[in-house]
Order: structure tokens, then C-alpha cells, then sequence
């Protein structure tokens, strides 16, 4: 009987490809958005940057403390991220 490496124990081919998961919106400071800005999102109930990325612009101004620079902001560095 042979034995042959499992593939979980075998490293990918592209050593450049990572999985990663959905990015807490705390990450969004590294940007320069306001840690009291990222805690009126959370309050609002976006938790993840993807979450901010796809949320209408009419919807973040509704927050209170979002403006509407503060929310072209925020999009701008959530879609880059």
C-alpha cells in the first residue's frame, strides 16, 4: 500500500493566492475615516467593508454624524478596499 500526501497538507501552486474572508469596518481607519465615524457605522449595523462598499449613498447620510463628503468618503476607501 502506498502512501500519497494528502491535499490539505500540500501548499497551493500560487503561493500569491490567499483566501480571505469579509474585512471588519474597523479597517477603514488604516484609510483615515474617524474611529467615531466606523462606530456610527457599526451602530447602524454595517459590520464589514463589502457591507459599507454596497450600501446607497442615500442610505449613509441617513446616519447621524454622516455627511454627505463623509459618505462619498466612506464609499470611496470601502469600493478600494
Amino acid at each position: 500500500m502506498s502512501q500519497q500526501p494528502s491535499q490539505a497538507s500540500q501548499a497551493p501552486e500560487d503561493e500569491e493566492y490567499q483566501m480571505t474572508g469579509p474585512l471588519l469596518v474597523s479597517k477603514l481607519t488604516e484609510a483615515g475615516i474617524h474611529p467615531n465615524d466606523i462606530k456610527k457605522l457599526n451602530n447602524a449595523g454595517l459590520y464589514t467593508v463589502e457591507a459599507v462598499a454596497f450600501t446607497p449613498k442615500k442610505h449613509l447620510v441617513t446616519i447621524k454624524g454622516i455627511s454627505d463628503q463623509k459618505a462619498d468618503k466612506i464609499l470611496e476607501e470601502g469600493k478600494l478596499h
